[in-house]
């Protein structure tokens, strides 16, 4: 039997300003799926995921990350639900790509020499190592984004939430972090990716959700589910439009 690790009761979601940005969501999410967060631009998909590890406080509702109330387990939470942001630069607070790696750890106050080798070997793993020395800065996109996936992984989560991971990156960047997290699936990680562009990753990810206005439309089999893209707003993948078999983006 599968264990639940995420489960969200009822979550609404207003902003200052009256607007409601999520409106009676509930779901579960299962240890090591791969889930889609499908749904256009203002849809609810990044304040979605920003409940998720704590970033936003629910006006109403709860969610419950391994059986606590995220509100009130924040640092456990965020251990436990790591985030990669569009924009990579936004995580970037290292001179070199080691230090910006170790930087989580640093602040978990872990020993030294664990830390080190806790970089070594994740750096190693998502073969960055030999841009241990780099400016972050210098990096390309994709090379970028998995920096920014190295720092979260030596936080060792349980769960790793993408938003938006191939925006503004051309196709070799793409396979780059697709492989990357899909190094990530198959190694137990629980995936959840929120993108309008699903054609990567839809022939991997096991469960698909789509969002419209701050609410759930559908959720279930990603295949099954294609058809019900565009009228959330969401191009339907090529496969499916020309009636092809659905392949792999993975090489």
């Amino acid at each position: 039997m599968q264990k639940t690790i995420i489960n969200i009761e009822d979550l609404s979601f207003v902003f200052d300003d009256g607007y409601t940005g999520l409106d009676h969501v509930s779901l579960s999410i299962d240890k090591g799926e791969f889930i889609i967060l499908a749904g256009k631009n203002g849809s609810g998909k990044t304040t979605f995921l920003k409940h998720l590890n704590g970033l936003l406080i629910p006006t109403s509702g709860m969610i419950r990350v391994n059986g606590k109330q995220v509100s009130k387990h924040l640092i456990e939470t965020r251990k436990t639900v790591g985030m990669v942001f569009q924009d990579p630069d936004t995580q970037m607070v290292g001179d070199t790509v080691f230090d910006e790696v170790a930087f989580g750890p640093e602040n978990l106050k872990l020993h030294r020499a664990l830390i080190n080798e806790t970089v070594t070997r994740i750096l190693k793993t998502l073969n960055l190592f030999h841009l241990r020395d780099r400016n972050p800065s210098t990096l390309s996109g994709g090379e970028k984004r998995k920096v920014a996936i190295a720092g979260i992984l030596a936080m060792d989560p349980e769960v790793i939430v993408f938003d938006e991971p191939f925006s503004n990156l051309d196709y070799p960047g793409i396979l780059q972090v697709l492989s990357t997290i899909m190094d990530l699936h198959r190694s137990g990680q629980t995936v959840i990716i929120a993108t309008h562009d699903i054609e990567p990753v839809i022939f991997e990810a096991t469960r698909m959700i789509i969002m419209k206005k701050g609410s759930i439309m559908e959720d279930g089999n990603p295949m099954a589910l294609v058809g019900r893209l565009e009228p959330c707003g969401v191009r339907e993948p090529c496969f499916s439009k020309f009636n092809m078999k659905p392949e792999s983006w993975q090489k």
